[in-house]
């Protein structure tokens, strides 16, 4: 009977270690930690594309350097970016911003025009002179950028429409 007795406290003693033990687990929780990251990426896209150039009409063989008109290109980019835009005409694929509106006979004639930025009277504006934007305050705020079209000669073409395409690049 005492070798009974002695059995069952050992016992008892045993499972009341185990059961302190689980306790004094379970009241410390543990912590851990893990990153979270994101790259963000730079934007620039096109708002608004110019709208087309429309020139006033004009008689042929008239002076017309007064012929101007201007659209605008209008930017979202992202924050703290300044785009850099180049204009290129097809006619001539110049990098100055010096173009001709091809019509007339066989669609040979040309009345050459310059592309500027600011105002008419500008310096012509190509690739090789781009225009730089402000830097954007943010992506949801756009910057409109003019384009003027000036008529650099005169007219003394056969009377008909005239027209060129103007290729736009944007780096940033």
């Amino acid at each position: 009977m005492q070798f009974k007795k002695s059995l069952m406290t050992a016992t008892l003693v045993t499972i009341g270690g185990f059961a302190a033990m689980s306790s004094a687990n379970a009241a410390s929780p543990t912590s851990s930690s893990f990153g979270v990251s994101m790259d963000v990426e730079s934007i620039c896209t096109v708002n608004a594309a110019p709208a087309a150039i429309v020139l006033a009409k004009t008689e042929a063989g008239k002076a017309t350097e007064a012929v101007t008109a201007e659209t605008a290109l209008v930017l979202n980019c992202s924050k703290g970016s300044v785009a850099t835009i180049g204009l290129t005409p097809a006619s001539t694929t110049s990098l100055d911003g010096t173009g001709n509106l091809k019509g007339g006979l066989l669609g040979a004639e040309l009345v050459a025009y310059k592309l500027t930025s600011g105002s008419a009277t500008g310096t012509a504006w190509g690739t090789t002179t781009p225009v730089k934007t402000a830097a954007f305050a943010d992506y949801a705020t756009a910057i409109s950028t003019p384009i003027f079209l000036t008529v650099t000669g005169t007219a003394d073409v056969t009377p008909g429409p005239y027209a060129d395409t103007i290729n736009i690049s944007v780096a940033y």
